[in-house]
């Protein structure tokens, strides 16, 4: 593994989530047509969110919500 190889699996989610910032969404679509091991760990990873998204229809209790703010902002000053 090389330190391009590194790097796109550092950022693949950011990639797979269109969120690399600057010159990098180029670098790692350049790096993925020219490597297949990271290219067949791209579409493993696209396959998954497909799969999941596709299943994960439920929705989560209405309180839910609620409980995690509370958690994540306990002084209520969360958004």
């Amino acid at each position: 593994m090389d330190d391009g190889c590194r790097q796109v699996l550092r950022e693949l989610q950011m990639y797979l989530d269109g969120e690399c910032a600057g010159d990098l969404n180029d670098i790692m679509a350049q790096h993925l047509e020219n490597c297949p091991p990271c290219h067949d760990r791209v579409e493993f990873q696209r396959e998954v969110r497909m799969i999941v998204a596709s299943k994960c229809t439920d929705h989560a209790p209405p309180d839910l919500l609620e409980r995690v703010k509370a958690r994540l902002w306990p002084s209520g000053s969360g958004a």
